[in-house]
């Protein structure tokens, strides 16, 4: 454990419900369960005494016990839906954590199991930033082609009419799109000071800091499809 570790949790969100892809956190990627990737990865990263699992599913806490994580209490499942963000789910764990079993954790550590192939360096260096940077949140981000944005359209419909436009009209079509690096926030890796969050209710709020990730390891699993990629990546 480091310094900047000391009073902070280690929370894996793994709800069991997914409308575009059921079952996500239990399908199997390189022999292992989805959710297992992010628990060994947190382990090895020996930052934490105890990396803890909040879900609302028996079968996902057995998997997550079985690979090293802790699974203290059962999240209701109405703070596990697909329109409830990650961190509705950790802050109820870390607020049974703290209460009940007399803990005093300042920060929130949050590793989505969607992201498997973070590594333990991605977890330290992201720890060591939010530290020493003194943020109150912090985010992995990855470069975005910002073409994207130089050529964003969008779609105005009027009645049985559509008009389109340029979504940023002169803001970024006046530039050259290389003049301007872009990123986007990965979701692989989200800190946050647990006071700020429950104010700002996002891990995007004021004072926000960021740690580089590549588009490799910042790989998101949406789909059946994305896990077919990780396991090319992954070997």
């Amino acid at each position: 454990m480091n310094e900047f570790a000391h009073n902070m949790i280690c929370v894996i969100p793994a709800r069991a419900g997914s409308k575009r892809f059921p079952g996500k956190n239990l399908a199997v990627l390189a022999g292992k369960p989805l959710v297992a990737h992010t628990i060994i990865t947190a382990l090895e990263s020996k930052l934490f005494e105890k990396v803890y699992v909040a879900t609302e599913s028996k079968e996902i806490a057995d998997v997550a016990e079985k690979y090293g994580a802790t699974v203290p209490t059962f999240v209701p499942a109405n703070l596990c839906g697909d329109e409830n963000p990650s961190w509705d789910s950790c802050v109820y764990l870390v607020d049974y954590v703290n209460k009940t079993l007399g803990k005093d954790f300042k920060n929130l550590l949050c590793l989505q199991p969607t992201s498997p192939l973070r590594n333990v360096d991605d977890i330290k260096g992201a720890v060591k930033a939010f530290g020493e940077g003194k943020f109150d949140f912090l985010v992995s981000v990855t470069p975005i082609d910002p073409h994207f944005f130089h050529w964003a359209m969008i779609e105005n419909k009027k009645g049985e009419k559509s008009e389109w436009e340029m979504y940023f009209r002169k803001k970024y079509l006046n530039n050259k799109p290389d003049s301007f690096p872009t990123f986007r926030p990965n979701g692989a890796i989200k800190i946050a000071n647990i006071e700020k969050l429950m104010v700002e209710k996002s891990f995007f709020g004021l004072n926000l800091g960021v740690v580089h990730m590549s588009d490799s390891r910042a790989l998101h699993i949406i789909n059946p499809t994305d896990l077919i990629i990780a396991e090319a990546l992954l070997k």
